[in-house]
């Protein structure tokens, strides 16, 4: 009698440690599960830029930039200008500019097309004022900037860049000298634009931002005797590549 008691007290054990040891990955597996849910619960209240190492909000910029502008085929120009920023948050800023140009020969550039008429011409055959278009001699705007983009990237996989992409729409006035109708006489004029952008920006520190920015100018360009009376004939949409440099104060 004691033999079967022996035995069964020995089955209920081996039972006993059979379902524990079935029961306890399934214990495991809810309790890793109840964990990972608590914690992802939490983590979806979190900005997803939480910890951004590099931060603008509320701070002002100043900064230079030089670039390239094309324009009518007759020349092109290599703007220099200043500009400053006010950012209200690290997504959206305000930025106020202004470019010159008017140097012949050192920031505007005849085109190919117009050494080519000089020569062939003469200057009794083709004046580079009157005989072509708009020649731009400074500009100024304001512009909004809404930066949606942030992110890192591994240069030479040994240090690690922070940059973000932005966009930019604004207004501003434009310095041209215009010839007129006729293609008699030409004088100093200020028309108004529209201002439409795309930027990359890169943090070298917190202070200080390498920009790439591209801005195209929509306006109404000169009347010629080939667009009178036009609207959409007189449009122009002149695109500026600029490299700059900005100071966070």
């Amino acid at each position: 009698m004691k033999i079967v008691t022996n035995k069964l007290s020995l089955a209920a054990l081996v039972i006993a440690a059979v379902g524990l040891m079935w029961s306890s990955p399934a214990l495991a597996q809810e309790s890793l599960d109840d964990e990972l849910e608590q914690y992802w619960a939490t983590e979806r209240e979190m900005d997803v830029l939480q910890n951004r190492l590099f931060v603008r909000e509320g701070r002002f910029g100043a900064g230079l930039f030089t670039g390239l502008l094309s324009s009518e085929p007759f020349f092109y120009y290599f703007p220099v200008g200043l500009r400053g920023t006010y950012h209200l948050s690290n997504n959206f800023g305000v930025e106020a500019g202004g470019a010159f140009m008017n140097a012949p020969g050192v920031l505007t550039h005849n085109s190919e097309l117009t050494d080519f008429l000089e020569n062939y011409l003469g200057e009794a055959g083709f004046n580079s004022g009157t005989h072509t278009s708009d020649r731009y001699l400074w500009r100024a705007n304001a512009v909004a900037m809404w930066s949606p983009f942030y992110g890192k990237l591994a240069a030479l996989q040994q240090k690690l860049v922070h940059f973000d992409l932005n966009f930019a729409a604004g207004l501003g006035v434009l310095g041209v000298e215009r010839p007129d109708l006729a293609r008699e006489n030409v004088e100093s004029t200020v028309i108004p634009e529209v201002v439409l952008g795309l930027g990359a920006h890169f943090f070298v520190t917190p202070d200080i931002v390498v920009r790439l920015d591209g801005r195209g100018f929509l306006h109404m360009g000169a009347e010629l005797p080939t667009n009178e009376g036009e609207f959409f004939g007189r449009l122009n949409f002149p695109m500026e590549f600029n490299l700059g440099a900005t100071y966070l104060f």
